[in-house]
This record gives structure tokens, sequence and C-alpha cells, in this order.
């Protein structure tokens, strides 16, 4: 008998992977954290039951919420990520010439157990990056830094959750008041098919950045395999890369970013609803 995790993320939807192996099952102060290796997408974290990330996709998810922002912002020595306890979203990041990066996530139990299960997903020996572990709402209170990037690389805002406070009002206007002249903020914003009212809800926080684009990309493992990221910048126009990067990648590219921005029509729409 074969063993099959489900996940239901939406209603009347799901999606499902059979399992070759549990690795870990815990839970932290904040979340049930689950390590599975699974047949077609080796090993997979589960946060909440829900899918954060694989082996086999995960490079997809990162590249596609770096980069764009990354060379918007031309030439970005701090940057902010407000979660991103795999790994992955740093990793990204230090691949530019940034003097720091700072790596704001509540559950150190997240960072240890990725780690242990997905050492290539980080590069947490890089002294450039600074991890600290608490509240990211707090850490933009009370900081002093400025920031020319910041990257949202948190779970999913769905009600009563733990990163349900860093999609508010009040959060993006901290982020803005932290970000300096050129910053930029980008974020992952939800599958655009199933939630477009949620897409539509989070756009309208952004409304301090007088530049603000809706952009996609693959990712199999999620919901409906296709994702939305949102970057918000205060000067450059983003849906344009300023600049070609120094190293490879799988994923992104300079004709991809491009083609990330052309909405379809019904996603078009909605951006434009959210405008009025």
């Amino acid at each position: 008998m074969s063993l099959w995790y489900a996940q239901d993320y939406l209603d009347h939807y799901q999606m499902s992977l059979e399992v070759k192996e549990s690795l870990f099952m815990g839970k932290s102060e904040f979340q049930e954290i689950m390590v599975i290796e699974t047949y077609l997408y080796g090993k997979a974290l589960l946060l909440d039951g829900i899918v954060q990330t694989t082996e086999k996709d995960e490079f997809m998810y990162h590249e596609m919420l770096v980069h764009p922002a990354m060379v918007t912002c031309l030439s970005p020595s701090k940057v902010l990520i407000v979660g991103g306890g795999d790994g992955g979203a740093s990793r990204e990041v230090l691949k530019h010439p940034v003097d720091k990066v700072v790596l704001v996530d509540i559950d150190q139990q997240v960072i240890e157990i990725c780690q242990k299960f997905f050492p290539q997903l980080g590069k947490w020996d890089d002294s450039r990056l600074e991890v600290i572990i608490g509240d990211a709402a707090t850490f933009l209170t009370t900081t002093q830094d400025t920031f020319d990037v910041i990257i949202m690389d948190s779970t999913d805002p769905l009600p009563a959750h733990v990163a349900e406070p860093l999609f508010t009002q009040d959060f993006f206007d901290l982020a803005y008041e932290r970000l300096t002249p050129g910053g930029v903020l980008v974020s992952q914003m939800e599958p655009p098919f199933f939630q477009p009212e949620r897409i539509a809800e989070l756009w309208k926080r952004l409304k301090n950045f007088p530049l603000v684009h809706l952009y996609w990309g693959l990712v199999p493992t999620y919901p409906g395999g296709v994702w939305n990221y949102v970057v918000a910048s205060k000067k450059n126009d983003p849906t344009l890369p300023r600049k070609k990067l120094p190293f490879t990648t799988r994923y992104y590219s300079d004709s991809i970013h491009r083609a990330a921005f052309v909405l379809p029509p019904f996603l078009q729409v909605l951006v434009e609803k959210a405008n009025r």
C-alpha cells in the first residue's frame, strides 16, 4: 500500500504526492513542521500541512522572487529578507555583490530543520548573512537601518496564521519607511487563478509606492502551478531588467523577466480594478 500526502490548501481542490519516506514530524512554538521524501520532487518541506519548498522546483520560486527586485535596484548593498527560513532566498541574494543580508524569521526550528535536511538551499556560512530570530514587524519598528531591497519570503497570509501580520497596511507602511530612496520591495502573492480577491486586497496596501507591478512564474508544487509576485519600487521601473546577472540561473533570464510582467487579460483587469 502506497503512502500519499494530500494538501487541502483550497476548498474543493487537492494536490497529492506519493511519499517515499517521512523524514521529520514535529511542532514548533508557531507551526507544524514536516519533511517528507517524495518520488517526484525529492525532499519537501511542509508547514502546517502546506508545501513550502521542494528539492526539484525550489529554484523556480526563489529565482523569480529574488532577481527581478535585485536587478531593479541597480547597486543594492543591504537587503532584508522577511521569513526565508529555508535559506533559498538568501542563497540567491548572496549571488549578487551585496554587502549585507539580514534574514528575520520567527521560527528558529524551521531554520534548523532546513539546515539539516536541505543543506543545498542555504549559504548559512556566508559572512555577509545575519540571521535574526524574531518577529519582522517588531524588527522594522525598532531598527534604525535602511535597506535597498526588502524581500518577503514568508508563509502564506492565511487568516489567524503566523504570517498574517506581515501583510497588513501597517507592515507595508513600515517597510516603505525602511527602504532607501531608490528601494524596492518584493513579495510572493498567492495563486492568481484561485484567489484573485486576496491579490486585490494586498495590492491596495502598497498604495505608498509610486510603482507597483504584478508578475508571475511557474512553481509546479504550488496550487495551480502558477504563482504571483508583486514588486513595488520607489523609483525605478521594475518591468525591465536594468542589468545582466553575473552568474548563471536555471529559470530566471532577461527574457523571462520581461515576459513575467505580461499579464493575461483576467489578471490585468484585476490590477486595473485594484488601482481605482
